[in-house]
């Protein structure tokens, strides 16, 4: 059954159930008022630092209400919102995760409602205090390297707000498979509350143009902060740094269709990183020092959430959920378009390369579908052994790193983008990246909506469970069509699963949490989705 919220049995946040989104948002660094003023006088630089470290603690882990396992920060986003497409199939009616696959868990009083408001303002408030903590005036680097981070940190958490509480700032683009579809007033369409250094206290929803002006300004300051500095990019892949905004920046410009700004940023990304090659491509996606990383998160035994986890709903070959019977599997017509020779068709068990999988494990032990993903390894892909029993395993896999930001999206969007504005170098930008895929790729142009559609399918392929999928859907119009009258032929969601839903339908518009509607003074029933 849904899991309802119940503010009062959640007794660590009881005082804060009483207040709304834009005060009751609790410190990240939590420290005693006599440390902090210690700090302050002899090294104010660790006040900093814990603030940072709180804030990249919140994105790897925070859960306001727990379901079944399903919360754990921003990569739970990521699995989740990659259920809610046509990409991931659920082979069994399973209560963990069900409801999302059913896109059937938008409404008020439901858990994943509320706990993604709260991890995103969350972020919000404490990065209003470390920016309202800094001197507006000052110059000096440290101060500047700080404020920009905590800009780059409000701006990517009121974009992931957009993405889930208001409607899309443009539904689709000409020229497009999809169609531009229905198109809303970003100066009168609502969105979600703003709050900053500055603006405190209960607000009402701000409009979609109001948020996207906000979280555009705190990205673009941060980048050209972080620029100024030498910090474009940063040695440490879990640092906020010029490409963190960057990519986030790349992002929002697509949204708003401002293609130029977007290959720009992108072109930022892809000048300071690598994409992965070779070997690496199979790796599992769990080491943040991999070339590619923008932006992760090291995974240890401190930090490390086990059965709360990523790879625990993505592994197969692990301890966890994907290993334990809640396969997570890809749809078919998906991967039957994958080229043989396309080095990603190994991170799927199909008909085309199991021989060559089970040469490479030992076994097929563990397989239970075709299409069965092993993309995501937490031990790492060179690690996975079997056990005694026979069992496909990889021990430490509860260990894999996260990572939430690889370089290879921003030669998708750059690829996209230049598509867009009808440059021929769209074509050169998808067939130099994709031959890192498949020596054999070689796209040949027919026309505008066609490469487009092309470039959304590669990047559907590449980013697999990581909850692209989404995001571009929203943008792009792209309907969840999961209906075997669409591909010709039975796919493999399953019966109840098996239906259409436009980008326009309720199920994509989360309704603002029912605590929020009782305690935010400026909220009426007329302001809910």
């Amino acid at each position: 059954m849904k899991k309802i919220i119940s503010m009062l049995a959640v007794a660590v946040m009881a005082v804060s159930a009483l207040s709304s989104c834009v005060d009751d948002a609790e410190v990240t660094a939590y420290m005693t008022p006599d440390v902090k003023e210690g700090l302050e006088e002899t090294n104010p630089n660790k006040i900093y630092t814990a603030a940072l470290a709180g804030i990249h603690s919140e994105i790897q882990s925070y859960v306001y209400s727990d379901l079944s396992h399903n919360y754990f920060g921003q990569k739970s986003f990521d699995y989740l919102t990659s259920l809610q497409g046509n990409d991931m199939v659920m082979t069994g009616r399973y209560a963990m995760s069900l409801y999302h696959y059913l896109l059937d868990y938008w409404q008020e009083n439901y858990v994943p409602a509320a706990n993604r408001w709260r991890q995103y303002y969350r972020l919000i408030d404490s990065a209003n205090q470390l920016i309202a903590s800094i001197p507006s005036d000052t110059n000096d680097p440290v101060y500047l390297k700080y404020k920009a981070s905590a800009l780059a940190v409000r701006g990517y958490a009121y974009l992931h707000l957009s993405y889930l509480y208001g409607l899309p700032y443009y539904m689709g683009a000409d020229d497009t498979v999809w169609g531009k579809g229905q198109q809303y007033d970003n100066s009168a369409t609502p969105c979600v509350p703003i709050v900053t250094e500055t603006i405190t206290g209960d607000q009402p929803r701000s409009t979609v143009g109001q948020v996207y002006d906000l979280l555009m300004s705190d990205l673009k300051t941060a980048y050209d902060t972080f620029a100024a500095l030498g910090l474009t990019r940063t040695a440490a892949p879990n640092d906020f740094d010029g490409c963190f905004a960057a990519m986030y920046l790349a992002r929002a410009h697509m949204i708003k269709h401002e293609w130029a700004e977007a290959a720009k940023y992108a072109q930022a990304v892809i000048d300071n990183f690598d994409v992965l090659e070779g070997k690496n491509i199979l790796q599992g996606f769990s080491d943040i020092n991999l070339p590619n990383v923008v932006y992760g998160c090291d995974i240890t035994s401190d930090n490390s959430g086990t059965y709360m986890s990523y790879f625990s709903q993505m592994d197969m070959f692990g301890a966890g959920y994907a290993a334990l019977g809640v396969s997570r599997v890809a749809f078919k017509p998906l991967v039957d378009r994958i080229s043989d020779t396309d080095i990603r068709l190994d991170w799927f068990w199909t008909s085309r390369n199991i021989a060559k999988l089970a040469g490479e494990f030992g076994t097929t032990r563990g397989v239970s579908y075709y299409y069965q993903s092993c993309k995501f390894i937490g031990a790492g892909r060179s690690n996975v052994t079997i056990d005694a029993d026979g069992y496909l395993y990889g021990p430490g896999w509860e260990l894999g790193d996260y990572i939430y930001l690889r370089s290879e999206e921003a030669h998708f969007i750059k690829a996209e983008a230049l598509a867009h504005m009808g440059d021929a170098n769209a074509v050169k930008t998808l067939n130099d990246f994709m031959v890192t895929r498949d020596p054999n790729y070689a796209y040949t142009f027919t026309d505008k909506a066609a490469l487009i559609e092309e470039i959304n399918y590669q990047k559907r392929v590449e980013f697999w469970g990581e909850g692209i999928e989404y995001l571009d859907n929203r943008r792009l119009n792209i309907p969840v069509d999961r209906t075997d009258a669409t591909w010709g032929a039975a796919n493999n969601h399953m019966a109840g699963a098996k239906f259409y839903a436009p980008q326009d339908a309720a199920n994509f518009l989360y309704q603002l949490p029912l605590a929020e509607m009782e305690n935010n003074s400026a909220l009426t029933k007329d302001d809910q989705n």
